[in-house]
């Protein structure tokens, strides 16, 4: 079991203390992580929106309304004090599911690593569904112990085709030649960073295409960078052994700065 932030979580509608909190990873186990920011939940609508895509593609049902969950984060977030931090919410595999809502730990990159980028590394790794935003308890262990090994801050997803498809908790973009690539929606889990982003770029004209970038073709790229919602876009400033110039490259900057304001509009518009 995971570590809960917090002194409390939910069961639905129900309170439960946290040292009482625990369920089994037994089945398949749909989760969210929606960030919270002046108490505001970032996003919620296309989190939500992803949820019901993973658990359609799982055939599992769902009876939560969009408004009914969005009380029960207000809700939660007053009763552990908190108007920060990140939310998981898991949807359990049973016949009537049920709905669970809790504080886990955070850890949101520096301004250090947004000035200096992040070290990354490949690793040949596919997820069995990544349409679906399941717990997989031996893909984590396997990537942590990796991302541990190597003193990494992200590894990326290598599939046996060859194609960088994504990082073990991210979405990630390549720059080569001024344009703007990231692999298709039908080899990664769709974040709700990404889709923001590929809205961003399309405002900005940027030239942008949703296609496989091949691990051969690493040393042409120019700059690269993850989303997600933790890290939000956060530059990439190295591949295994490839140097990459990405925190002052000037797609990544405006993409950065727009995705930032964006994020300032929703919590703004949301008080």
């Amino acid at each position: 079991m995971e570590k809960i932030r917090g002194a409390f979580a939910l069961k639905n509608h129900e309170f439960i203390e946290a040292d009482e909190f625990h369920f089994v990873l037994e089945k398949d186990n749909v989760y969210e992580v929606i960030r919270i920011i002046r108490g505001i939940p970032l996003f919620l609508e296309e989190h939500m929106e992803r949820m019901e895509a993973s658990l359609k593609l799982l055939k599992m049902p769902y009876t939560f309304r969009a408004e009914e969950l969005k009380d029960l984060i207000e809700k939660l977030c007053q009763k552990n004090g908190f108007i920060k931090g990140n939310i998981k919410l898991v949807v359990n595999g049973e016949k009537i599911p049920a709905l669970y809502l809790y504080f886990i730990p955070h850890s949101y990159p520096d301004a250090f690593l947004y000035a200096e980028g992040i070290r990354t590394k490949t690793i040949f790794l596919e997820r069995s569904n990544p349409n679906a935003k399941v717990v997989r308890l031996s893909y984590k262990e396997k990537v942590t112990s990796f991302i541990e090994e190597h003193q990494i801050y992200e590894a990326l997803l290598v599939n046996r085709d060859g194609e960088i498809t994504e990082g073990s908790k991210s979405n990630v973009f390549f720059v080569l030649d001024e344009t703007l690539y990231t692999p298709p929606l039908k080899d990664v889990l769709g974040g709700v960073t990404r889709k923001r982003i590929l809205q961003i770029a399309e405002e900005l004209s940027f030239p942008v295409k949703e296609k496989p970038v091949k691990l051969s073709d690493l040393y042409r790229i120019e700059a690269a960078f993850i989303s997600g919602t933790s890290p939000k876009i956060l530059p990439i400033s190295k591949i295994d052994e490839k140097e990459l110039s990405s925190t002052s490259h000037p797609m990544v900057l405006k993409l950065l700065n727009a995705y930032n304001d964006r994020i300032q509009d929703y919590i703004t518009s949301h008080l």
